[in-house]
């Protein structure tokens, strides 16, 4: 699945915010494959993301930016490789209320760096409003001292600003590394 040239991927666990965000920037409608969740649902999760989100948004030069969520559960993470394939790059979602969001962090970024070695990356780190302990730069220090030297930003995924904001600094880091 090479799939198109300019491909985004949103990946996290779940509940980190990866439809949310997609659904938050998409110039049409996304194509979703969320399902109810049942004994693990909670007040403010009761669907799961599947099989992948997908949509597009259109770039300032007229290009079409595809994008996709995949699941966050280890169980589908076979789908990974898949849909990072060709991928110019992956933004890691988490949520700042992980039981520990730093060490979850440095994994992901580690199994994506694996995954889809040709794609920058840039971490989004959700739910800062009701977890404010998590300080968004001892995050950027573990992960500069672990060796990722990229965007690490504060981000609600139900703002398109806001992620559109996330979208452009890796593209930013991206082109500034080339």
């Amino acid at each position: 699945m090479s799939g198109p040239a300019n491909k985004l991927v949103f990946v996290g666990g779940m509940g980190a915010g990866k439809t949310t965000a997609v659904r938050a920037i998409s110039d049409v409608e996304p194509i979703s494959t969320e399902m109810p969740l049942s004994e693990d649902a909670t007040a403010d999760k009761v669907e799961t993301t599947v099989a992948l989100d997908y949509s597009s948004i259109e770039l300032d030069d007229g290009e079409l930016l595809h994008l996709y969520g995949v699941p966050g559960q280890r169980y589908l993470d076979f789908m990974w490789p898949m849909v990072c394939e060709g991928a110019l790059g992956v933004i890691v979602l988490v949520s700042a209320g992980s039981p520990d969001p730093i060490a979850t962090t440095l994994e992901l970024l580690q199994e994506f760096s694996r995954i889809a070695p040709d794609a920058s990356l840039a971490v989004g780190i959700t739910r800062t409003d009701e977890h404010p302990q998590l300080l968004i730069p001892t995050v950027r220090d573990a992960l500069f001292a672990a060796g990722f030297r990229i965007p690490v930003l504060r981000v609600d995924a139900r703002s398109a600003a806001q992620v559109t904001f996330l979208v452009r600094s890796l593209l930013s880091h991206r082109y500034a590394d080339s």
